[in-house]
């Protein structure tokens, strides 16, 4: 049997906010995304500052196609005019918008290379 780039998911690296944000998208499009992230939840590196307050307003961090996806789950988008911190963007928005997406986000996927048929560069994490 031939796969084809048909055959394949679009593969969206990291479940962070611009991960989340393409796989939003993709998925507004009818395409289904395979979000790999190699840390145990959705946006690790945000939950890593969680004290930290935005300089960005919940108006400026919600992504149209994600709140679109949220809607039918009763999400309520927060003050568009209050500062989250990191914890707050990371519990209220982005792990629902993870959740919404389900099976779609694989946890503890660590990518180590990405290559494509028919090129001969490859490019992975032992080369430099």
């Amino acid at each position: 049997m031939t796969t084809t780039a048909a055959d394949l998911p679009v593969v969206v690296i990291g479940a962070g906010p611009a991960g989340l944000a393409a796989a939003a998208h993709l998925t507004q499009r009818g395409l289904l995304p395979l979000v790999l992230e190699s840390g145990p939840a959705a946006a690790g590196a945000v939950r890593e500052w969680a004290h930290v307050r935005l300089f960005s307003t919940w108006g400026e961090l919600v992504d149209p196609a994600a709140e679109k996806l949220l809607a039918p789950t009763g999400w309520t988008h927060p003050d568009p005019s209050a500062y989250p911190s990191g914890g707050d963007w990371a519990e209220q928005y982005l792990q629902p918008l993870a959740d919404v997406l389900g099976d779609r986000v694989r946890l503890g996927a660590r990518v180590t290379g990405v290559s494509r048929v028919g090129r001969d560069r490859i490019v992975d994490a032992d080369r430099d």
